[in-house]
């Protein structure tokens, strides 16, 4: 357990970094939303929607709905990541959250995922084109499901 200092100046810069990760986050959705929405996206039938207040970015494509879902987590060398969680909406009998995967990043935006052609280099979330490629790629994943 931490001492009383120890806690309280912890948890004293929580509120501006969990703010940084937030606005991240946003630009994020505010990405990939633009570019499906834009006219002549090459995609056709993919939606966006945005619910920034509550963390989450809502997309539709071929008969699914994935809910991006953003949280921040405090990881074990005690930085606060911003963490994202990709579900699945089904609705049968009653409506059930599938987990399609998920990722982190730090607050310059930098994910834990990278691309297929750049192994060691991370993408970077407030990117635009990183951004529809991490959306995009959770959208094709989420067809097998």
């Amino acid at each position: 357990m931490l001492d009383w200092n120890q806690l309280n100046q912890r948890l004293e810069k929580i509120p501006a970094r969990h703010n940084q990760l937030t606005s991240k986050f946003e630009l994020f959705a505010k990405h990939v939303e633009s570019q499906v929405t834009a006219q002549g996206f090459h995609i056709s039938g993919i939606t966006a929607s945005l619910k920034l207040e509550q963390g989450l970015l809502i997309t539709t494509f071929a008969g699914r709905t994935l809910t991006f879902a953003f949280s921040s987590i405090l990881e074990e060398n005690q930085a606060l990541m911003g963490h994202v969680k990709c579900y699945l909406t089904k609705e049968l009998e009653e409506q059930k959250q599938i987990e399609i995967g998920e990722f982190t990043f730090k607050a310059n935006g930098e994910s834990n995922l990278t691309s297929p052609q750049e192994v060691d280099e991370p993408l970077s979330i407030d990117i635009d084109l990183a951004a529809l490629y991490i959306a995009l790629q959770f959208i094709y994943e989420s067809l097998s499901k």
